[in-house]
């Protein structure tokens, strides 16, 4: 064989390796995608994003870094291998370094040597002691703007970053800010409905105090000034004394009602002793003031679950029963709170009326009922799982399920 034919079999048989190697590449990149655009959790869709950086490329570290608008800086929001968690957080102008370019430029750039390239931002790597040799760096943009910058840094192997790397990179780069982007939005959703969350418990412990301040307190008054009348030893006809004697019962099914009502609006046994109580108390309550044939099972709550995910569970529970008692007609209600392992699950089932749950979901907007939406988005709020069953004459059965952390 000529040494001609090596060479040509060399060259192909070098062609033939880097083109499976992009394939395996491309595949992984595939799966990365595809996986990144169910994430919206930022911090962690953040290291998959660099992780998978650093993995398809075979490089020994990476990092990620994000664009401050305010203060027109970049930051290293992840970092993978290398330096690692030291440099995060680390700030660096905009237009500094080699990272700084290619987020200014919006162009990537792939460099062999950095120690000798006059773009290369020292004060990094001599403040953490790591030494960067070469590297890869690829702009994230989405709709035009630049959000931050990719780059992986030595390859393990010692080659050179080629321009095969860069499409890589530039690909999941691409991909990466999207995913990012859908990220953000999500949680400033997230963090707009726990504002407003907040401003609504404001708001009703202010009507639980203006009830129990209000209301409340001339109810009692009244109640007692009736008791008192009653107890004179002047003589009263028999139709006053009948006329006091409803009076008084009507007022004091009143008073039961809004003490239930300042309960509801702001059980403070929920945040003193927990749920299981809060739930006792619950029902009580409502088999005393709406005459409710209710059933109350609960098991494993022995130790209290965290705060929030006690105060959203009730809140979802009180909104159940009030759906309840607002259409169902029921005759039973059974409610069941049960802790199995890492799973909380509640139950709240009727043997009412039922109604088309497609229908009123498909009616909303119409009828500007809210109910059953607000349940699944306070489920979603602690990672939760809402499920709903009804149909006319077979009555309802919402559950609830939660992981609940380790």
């Amino acid at each position: 064989m000529s040494d001609e034919t090596k060479m040509s079999f060399e060259e192909l048989k070098r062609e033939y390796q880097l083109a499976q190697e992009r394939i395996a590449a491309l595949t992984v990149l595939q799966d990365v995608a595809r996986n990144l655009t169910s994430e919206l959790d930022l911090n962690k869709l953040l290291r998959e994003i660099l992780h998978s950086a650093v993995r398809v490329l075979k490089a020994s570290a990476g990092s990620l870094l994000l664009w401050d608008e305010v203060t027109n800086e970049l930051v290293f929001a992840v970092t993978d291998g290398g330096a690692g968690e030291a440099l995060e957080g680390r700030r660096m102008p905009a237009d500094r370094g080699i990272a700084g370019w290619v987020f200014t430029n919006r162009r990537p750039d792939i460099v062999h040597d950095v120690r000798s390239n006059e773009r290369f931002y020292s004060a990094i790597d001599e403040s953490l002691g790591y030494h960067t040799s070469s590297l890869v760096a690829v702009p994230m943009i989405t709709k035009g703007q630049g959000i931050g910058v990719l780059e992986v840094l030595n390859k393990k192997s010692g080659e050179r970053f080629d321009e095969n790397d860069c499409d890589i990179l530039y690909a999941l780069a691409g991909q990466a800010a999207i995913a990012i982007m859908n990220a953000r939005l999500y949680q400033e959703i997230r963090e707009e409905k726990d504002r407003i969350i907040a401003l609504e418990e404001d708001v009703r412990k202010e009507l639980a105090r203006d009830f129990h301040d209000g209301p409340a307190q001339t109810l009692s008054a009244m109640i007692m000034a009736i008791e008192l009348v009653e107890t004179l030893p002047e003589p009263i006809s028999e139709s006053v004394a009948a006329g006091l004697a409803e009076l008084r019962a009507m007022a004091t099914k009143t008073l039961h009602q809004v003490r239930n009502m300042i309960f509801e609006l702001r059980p403070v046994i929920l945040k003193t002793q927990g749920l299981e109580p809060a739930l006792h108390s619950y029902v009580e309550r409502l088999r005393e003031v709406e005459e409710m044939n209710i059933h109350l099972k609960v098991e494993g709550l022995e130790e209290r679950l965290p705060a929030k995910l006690e105060e959203i569970c009730f809140s979802i529970i009180q909104e159940a029963i009030n759906n309840v008692k607002r259409h169902a007609n029921e005759e039973n209600v059974w409610l069941t709170a049960v802790r199995r392992g890492d799973e909380f699950e509640v139950v709240v089932k009727d043997d009412g009326e039922g109604f088309d749950l497609t229908e009123v979901e498909r009616s909303y907007d119409r009828q500007g009922k809210l109910g059953l939406l607000n349940m699944r988005e306070r489920a979603e709020m602690i990672g939760g799982r809402l499920s709903i069953e009804s149909a006319p004459g077979k009555g309802t059965t919402v559950t609830l399920n939660v992981p609940l952390p380790s």
